[in-house]
């Protein structure tokens, strides 16, 4: 029953969603100050859909934007889809983004890449997909640090090992 509600804040409907969800998923209240655990939840206002579908976890949105031309290099508060996706370690959403032409380099504000990001969290399969696409591994973040370092730190074996085996 989710999925309704959150396509329809999803794609800025919310002045008719209420009315609509009513009719699709038997949603009975349209007051959203009273509204109960089943009503029609508020979308964050300034989120890009490529992004907020993203950080929902929901690679079918993503996929789907990405198919009708979403820019998969989109940027919000500088970062990218694919920065959100390795730092939350949604792979599928990954895969979806890179195939679609997202840059696996792509550097925000701090100097952060989506492979340091993917290393710092221990995501390995991220990891493991970023590098297969010619993930950029010397690159240092504004703390000198590299994906290498991260993953040693965090004690991250098989990260650590395929990041050696990558060219410098």
């Amino acid at each position: 029953m989710s999925r309704p509600r959150f396509l329809l804040g999803f794609w800025g409907l919310m002045t008719i969603a209420p009315i609509f969800v009513t009719g699709i998923v038997g949603c009975h209240s349209t007051n959203q100050s009273s509204a109960s655990s089943d009503s029609v939840t508020t979308p964050h206002p300034t989120l890009p859909p490529l992004i907020e579908a993203t950080l929902a976890g929901d690679v079918e949105i993503v996929r789907s934007l990405l198919q009708s031309g979403t820019d998969p290099n989109l940027v919000y508060h500088t970062n990218t889809a694919l920065t959100y996706a390795a730092r939350d370690g949604f792979t599928e959403i990954a895969r979806a983004l890179i195939e679609a032409g997202a840059d696996v380099n792509w550097i925000d504000g701090e100097g952060v890449t989506p492979l340091i990001l993917a290393a710092f969290k221990g995501h390995l399969e991220i990891a493991e997909l970023l590098l297969a696409h010619e993930a950029d591994t010397t690159v240092r973040d504004q703390w000198d640090r590299t994906a290498l370092d991260y993953a040693l730190r965090r004690g991250e074996e098989d990260a650590i090992a395929q990041l050696l085996q990558m060219p410098r």
